[in-house]
């Protein structure tokens, strides 16, 4: 049965991914009806969305109006910005914004087979990955109600990373590739500035790696072009927020929220925490009147100052914070058990599946899985863990996860191995 199921889909793959699209659909659909009464829930973007609408005006995140923001990058706002417009800010805009949600989660899970295949690995990794994902929602509610942009900021970076796979593998290094990746990142950031620190990481090894000018002028035309794609937003924040920022501007509200007194590694605990009251704008009316007094970049600023100076009077409290931050964004959040469990599973399998990479797959990818999974979650560290942080590269843990098994199944089932025939890394 197993094996006449997967040799039909890998024969049948755009029938494949509609029966993964609509299994994690209806699993989500599913839980969202359960929980339709939560559903209502507003956070930074539905506000900053609302304002849109009835301001014109890209502003007001937090509890109370604070005027022009740079706290979340435009994508996510103006997709549900088009929701409300046309359902209303009503229980109708919420439900349809839910739906938009569950769609992202599914068409992402749906496209792992065919991801996988691009990156070489076997198409079964994907297929059996893209399943999983879709029958196990280990990010809970953030899959159906409470999610931003990770799945698209998911896909777009898959969809960079294919185009840095084909780019490294090119006889030599050309001048439309480099200006194709600098338009795709930089409209990347559109939707999820966390992303710079994986270009980041990936022209530094580049750069080490090869230790050529040719090599560093690419990475630098790079750079250039996603700057100039970003420079109407940047010269926006300017203009509305008078001064310089990049994508976004609450790193310094985050940091400080993250490391301070009675703070603990997990978001969802520290807005059980009455210690945490009067602290966040989204929350305390009188910090975001603060921001509204004094501007939300120089509110940023002074929340970093703050940060900081509490990071070097309590580094033994900082270093705790980070190694528990460091273990919820692996393993998952402890306390739920079983996302921990599922997601310490998978997680280990994805990690064992790494060793077989350039066997199977080849040196460069693994380079690019080793660069990413370094680099991705530093900044994660030192911040409250949401889990949804980890969606927008948590498809390259399947992958690799789903190269273990297929590796484990080859040793004991012959169909799996004629089933991949063809496809191994030469």
């Amino acid at each position: 049965m197993l094996k006449r199921t997967a040799t039909y889909f890998n024969e049948h793959r755009v029938v494949a991914a509609l029966v993964i699209f609509s299994l994690s659909f209806g699993i989500r659909f599913t839980l969202l009806m359960h929980y339709r009464s939560d559903i209502t829930t507003v956070g930074e973007g539905p506000r900053i969305a609302y304002a849109l609408i009835t301001k014109g005006e890209f502003a007001d995140p937090y509890i109370v109006p604070t005027g022009p923001t740079a706290h979340t990058t435009p994508f996510f706002p103006f997709l549900l910005a088009i929701v409300y417009k046309i359902f209303g800010f009503t229980f109708a805009g919420q439900f349809v914004r839910c739906l938009v949600i569950i769609s992202g989660y599914s068409l992402l899970y749906a496209l792992y087979p065919t991801i996988a295949s691009a990156f070489g690995f076997p198409y079964l990794a994907g297929l059996l990955t893209g399943f999983l994902a879709a029958l196990f929602p280990v990010k809970r509610s953030f899959e159906v109600f409470r999610a931003w942009e990770e799945p698209w900021a998911a896909l777009s970076l898959a969809a960079l990373l294919i185009l840095t796979l084909r780019r490294y593998k090119a006889p030599q290094r050309q001048l439309g590739t480099a200006i194709l990746l600098g338009i795709g990142w930089g409209l990347a950031f559109y939707v999820s500035f966390s992303l710079s620190s994986i270009l980041a990481g990936l022209l530094l090894v580049d750069v080490l790696r090869n230790r050529s000018f040719r090599v560093l002028a690419d990475g630098c035309i790079v750079v250039l072009i996603a700057a100039a794609v970003m420079s109407p937003w940047l010269l926006r924040n300017h203009t509305q927020l008078h001064g310089w920022t990049l994508m976004r501007d609450n790193l310094g509200l985050e940091l400080r929220f993250s490391n301070r007194d009675y703070a603990h590694a997990a978001a969802e605990v520290n807005a059980a925490d009455p210690h945490s009251d009067g602290i966040h704008p989204s929350f305390s009316v009188s910090q975001a009147l603060l921001v509204r007094e004094m501007g939300e970049l120089n509110y940023n600023k002074q929340q970093m100052h703050l940060a900081l100076g509490w990071i070097s009077i309590h580094p033994g409290a900082f270093a705790r914070l980070t190694v528990e931050r460091f273990l919820h964004f692996w393993l998952g959040p402890m306390e739920h058990k079983f996302e921990l469990l599922v997601t310490s599973f998978y997680t280990i399998l994805g990690f064992l599946g790494i060793r077989y990479m350039r066997e199977w797959v080849g040196e460069i990818q693994l380079r690019l899985w080793l660069t990413v999974l370094f680099f991705y979650p530093l900044l994660y560290y030192c911040v409250q863990y949401i889990p949804r942080y980890r969606v927008q590269i948590d498809w390259m843990i399947w992958l690799s996860a789903g190269l273990f098994v297929c590796v484990m199944l080859e040793k004991r089932l012959p169909w799996v191995r004629d089933l991949n025939a063809g496809q191994r890394h030469n």
